[in-house]
């Protein structure tokens, strides 16, 4: 076929076909950003990526069909068409791997260090619905138990890594050095007191610009000359945290612990 022939009318179909593919990713662009912007609320911008799912799903369908029906109507169709495949492609990969994610941990949101004594907050307040909606209601598995106590059960069970850590360090030096950590991660001190062992912070995270709520607290150990932290961050929207305030804890402490005087 003579390439530089006037194009097929099929030329619309691989526009159509780029449009729904990149057009998945920018409406997920969008939904995303307005909600970090508050232009909408977060679950509604949660609620835009998802339908760009489906904006994907359509056009890698639509692409598949037009190249079988129209490859050889011209280069300039087939190369349309793929960029929309990959577009497609691309997104789906992308929300494949958070759905797997989701589907890896427990939908819960609520992670801390000590189950049966939690860290409380003082100044940032927990959300109203914390175990509103926990797994397992109606489960026979979780039979006589009400939602904390199956909050712990499936936070250990995803969770079980995550404890209490001694810091050889008085209470007051060792809320001084998370502050200084937390500080350096990017969190918004809410409330840090040295004395009384507690702090507070918010930590953003992603482009929903979402508010997860930390509380540390420390405690002193044996004779004084150590301190025992705990830590709690939970999510302010949304039932799943997508393993978000684990990872958190995790990388808080650790940094924390390397910051501390090792004898």
């Amino acid at each position: 076929m003579d390439e530089t022939a006037k194009p097929h009318g099929s030329i619309w179909l691989a526009r159509l076909c780029l449009l729904l593919g990149a057009g998945s990713i920018i409406m997920a662009l969008i939904g995303a950003v307005g909600a970090g912007q508050d232009w909408w609320a977060k679950l509604t911008g949660v609620s835009v990526v998802a339908a760009a799912l489906v904006v994907a799903l359509v056009g890698l369908a639509f692409s598949l069909i037009v190249l079988l029906l129209y490859r050889k109507k011209g280069k300039r169709i087939r190369e349309l068409t793929v960029m929309g495949l990959v577009c497609s492609l691309a997104y789906l990969g992308f929300m494949g791997y958070w759905i797997n994610v989701g589907r890896s941990v427990p939908a819960i949101h609520d992670i801390t260090t000590n189950l049966d004594n939690p860290p409380q907050f003082q100044v940032l307040k927990l959300r109203p619905d914390d175990f509103a909606d926990i797994p397992g209601r109606g489960d026979p598995k979780y039979s006589g138990m009400d939602a904390k106590e199956r909050w712990k059960v499936l936070h250990r069970g995803a969770y079980g890594d995550l404890k209490t850590v001694v810091i050889r360090l008085p209470v007051d030096r060792t809320v001084t050095l998370a502050t200084e950590v937390a500080r350096e991660r990017g969190w918004d001190i809410a409330l840090s007191k040295p004395g009384e062992g507690r702090l507070e912070a918010t930590d953003t995270v992603s482009l929903f610009k979402f508010k997860d709520d930390v509380v540390v607290r420390v405690q002193p150990g044996p004779g004084g000359l150590t301190s025992e932290v705990d830590v709690r961050s939970v999510s302010r929207v949304g039932r799943s945290d997508l393993g978000v305030n684990a990872k958190r804890i995790r990388g808080f402490l650790k940094d924390v612990q390397a910051a501390a005087p090792k004898n």
